[in-house]
């Protein structure tokens, strides 16, 4: 049976940890509170765990209200509870390492990119691709949720379907407001990006009550997502897995599945906008 506290650990802008960081990281000046905290934090990853709000405060020369407000803003209640993602960051660097550790990696990595791409191309040729076409051009607003490690792939696909005259919203895990999705109606399109289904699982929760049709583009087949999804796009055909665990393991979907899916979507959102232009 699913521990209903499975997820609690998770939300819409508390799911991963490093993303978070990292997000702070780029975005604030070296002087700025959440810089010097957020550095400090990536830089003893593997020290957490053991290290006190008070020695956090001493070594980055702030006060201790400073840290815990940094701990809130990053969607934590507090730093015990921070802790507990720890271990998740740490199994993600690992899987970044089981991910490149090949002897014959071009070669590794060259095949498995090709039998992606053939996936892929096989899986948009179903109605099921036909469908969410249908669904995303027909809806009044467009707003697309997906995890922060995922946003590179809907940023693009941004500012390429804009050329349509169609105007889309993100709203990663790193989004500190997300308030848009309560104002979302009936005829509106959340849809989530989780290519593992992990972010999926995270937010499953925090769905029921948003009124937009709310569809799902993943590789997971779980029956965890259903009554939460009108409509779920299967990334693939070939590469199918199901759980309901929030797995770290990594490949090539990962990285370039929804890049290449969006360019595939977006091709066909072109070409059906210039035949009724």
């Amino acid at each position: 049976m699913e521990n209903p506290d499975q997820y609690h650990d998770h939300s819409i802008n508390r799911f991963n940890l490093l993303t978070s960081l990292l997000s702070l990281l780029n975005r604030n000046d070296e002087n700025d509170t959440d810089f010097v905290i957020a550095r400090y934090f990536l830089r003893n990853l593997s020290k957490l765990k053991d290290t006190s709000i008070y020695k956090i405060a001493d070594d980055c020369y702030v006060s201790r209200s400073s840290v815990q407000r940094f701990i809130k803003n990053i969607g934590y209640e507090s730093f015990t509870q921070m802790k507990h993602s720890l271990d998740e960051v740490l199994a993600h660097e690992v899987s970044f390492i089981d991910y490149t550790d090949h002897v014959q990696y071009r070669e590794y990595i060259s095949q498995s990119i090709s039998e992606m791409i053939a996936d892929i191309v096989k899986a948009t040729s179903n109605a099921g691709f036909r469908k969410l076409l249908q669904i995303f051009n027909s809806a009044d607003n467009v707003v697309i949720l997906t995890a922060e490690d995922s946003s590179h792939a809907c940023r693009l696909f941004q500012q390429q379907i804009l050329t349509t005259g169609k105007l889309i919203r993100i709203i990663s895990s790193a989004s500190k407001n997300i308030s848009l999705l309560d104002t979302l109606t009936e005829n509106d399109l959340l849809l989530v990006c989780s290519v593992t289904g992990n972010f999926a699982l995270a937010i499953n929760d925090q769905l029921d009550s948003i009124k937009a049709r709310k569809c799902l583009i993943t590789l997971n087949r779980t029956t965890a997502f259903e009554g939460i999804y009108s409509f779920i796009y299967y990334l693939g055909e070939d590469q199918k897995i199901s759980t309901r665990n929030i797995v770290t393991d990594r490949n090539v979907y990962n990285n370039y599945g929804l890049t290449f899916f969006f360019d595939l979507f977006y091709h066909e959102c072109y070409i059906n906008w210039r035949k009724n232009k």
